[in-house]
């Protein structure tokens, strides 16, 4: 299970070395997308599949399902680690998550996420605060 919040730095080349741990868990290759929030979500091979059955699973006829499921599409990126476990993020996505030099990598589950380490602290002190509200409305816990 890919958990666990990483601070690291991304390189000129927009490469960034995603902790041993987590290379792991994702295994050889990986792709990477636009997350929901402003962040890159990176994938297993295995996970990637699984996220294009659920995107194969959309009504297309659905103008909101047929615009998700494009978006996601057109900005993912096959990736592989380098010898030194880097990861190439390409402009595109580095521009969605308005990634600059100091970036956390944080595990959610089933991908991993990057976010400028800026916005994730001003996104988790958000949270933190919004923590009990957040907490009644989520069922199943």
């Amino acid at each position: 299970m890919l958990v666990g919040t990483y601070e690291h730095r991304m390189d000129s080349k927009g490469r960034v070395v995603l902790p041993s741990k987590l290379r792991e868990e994702i295994g050889e290759g990986a792709f990477a997308t636009i997350g929901i929030d402003r962040c890159v979500s990176i994938y297993s091979a295995a996970e990637w599949e699984k996220v294009l059955e659920r995107l194969g699973q959309l009504p297309f006829s659905k103008g909101k399902a047929r615009d998700f499921s494009r978006l996601l599409m057109a900005s993912a990126y096959e990736a592989q680690f380098d010898t030194s476990g880097r990861i190439l993020i390409p402009p595109h996505l580095r521009n969605h998550a308005s990634l600059k030099q100091e970036v956390t990598i944080i595990g959610v589950g089933d991908h991993i996420e990057l976010w400028d380490t800026s916005i994730w602290k001003e996104y988790m002190e958000r949270i933190r605060s919004e923590l009990p509200n957040i907490a009644e409305e989520v069922e199943g816990l």
